[in-house]
């Protein structure tokens, strides 16, 4: 696997959030990305379903990363968000994958979907990141050396 990819996953799975989401885990391709995650009750809004915070977190995640392997110098942050939800869930594993990849200056618009373990589409999220002043390096956690 590209050194790159390698520093990108460490840098999300030794996120300080991290801990709450047990079992997480990505893969990484030029322009792709796909989380993994299982969820139960833990994860659940008042009405038994899945919280929307999940659906958010996920089709971020997938997208922003996706857009992350095609930068080596500067970490990229959340410039929009919107998802669209098709169903609710409720519980076993839910997967990510970012879909469709565009530049539009500076920015990086990144489209990607939700999906239950069956292949039910759960959400459509589109990303637009932009470029921030941080450089990748060992102080967000992501180290090319390991």
């Amino acid at each position: 696997m590209d050194k790159h990819y390698k520093a990108l996953i460490k840098m999300y799975l030794g996120a300080s959030f991290q801990p709450k989401f047990p079992g997480t885990e990505m893969e990484l391709w030029p322009g792709k990305a796909e989380i993994r995650m299982d969820v139960d009750s833990s994860y659940h809004h008042a009405a038994g379903s899945m919280h929307g915070y999940v659906y958010f977190r996920m089709l971020d995640e997938v997208c922003y990363f996706a857009a992350m392997t095609f930068e080596k110098e500067f970490y990229y942050v959340t410039r929009s968000f919107n998802i669209d939800f098709t169903r609710p869930f409720k519980e076993g594993k839910i997967i990510a994958r970012s879909e469709e990849i565009t530049r539009n200056g500076t920015d990086i618009i990144v489209t990607g979907s939700l999906y239950d373990e069956n292949g039910k589409v759960l959400a459509k999220g589109k990303g637009v990141f932009a470029k921030s002043r941080i450089n990748l390096s060992s102080d967000i956690g992501y180290r090319l050396d390991q």
